[in-house]
């Protein structure tokens, strides 16, 4: 059996390896249910060149493909049972994440 201290390491190592901003997320492990709180924000600009034309709809692509990415290789570390997300700057719609706007980008 692994212990939810370990699961947290490698949710942890999970969220580093996808360049997630990690001062505005908080996660926890209990009993193997994984939850993670929070903003979810990526330091993209490695893959995405901000002087491009399209570089919100780049970005965009980029961001949704990441946050599957980490859910699933959540989701495959030993030991985890669930993830709970609660997140103030993403939805899941069945399989699909959906971005929301913050208000600052609303007030625009």
């Amino acid at each position: 059996m692994v212990d939810d201290w370990t699961i947290n390491v490698r949710v942890e190592t999970e969220l580093v390896k996808n360049w997630v901003d990690t001062k505005q997320i908080d996660f926890s492990t209990i009993s193997g249910v994984v939850y993670i709180k929070g903003k979810l924000n990526f330091q993209l600009d490695i893959f995405v060149n901000p002087d491009e034309a399209d570089y919100f709809e780049k970005r965009a692509i980029v961001e949704v493909e990441k946050v599957k990415r980490i859910e699933r290789n959540i989701k495959k570390i030993a030991g985890v049972r669930a993830i709970k997300f609660e997140l103030e700057n993403w939805f899941k719609m069945g399989a699909r994440w959906i971005k929301l706007k913050s208000q600052a980008q609303s007030q625009k």
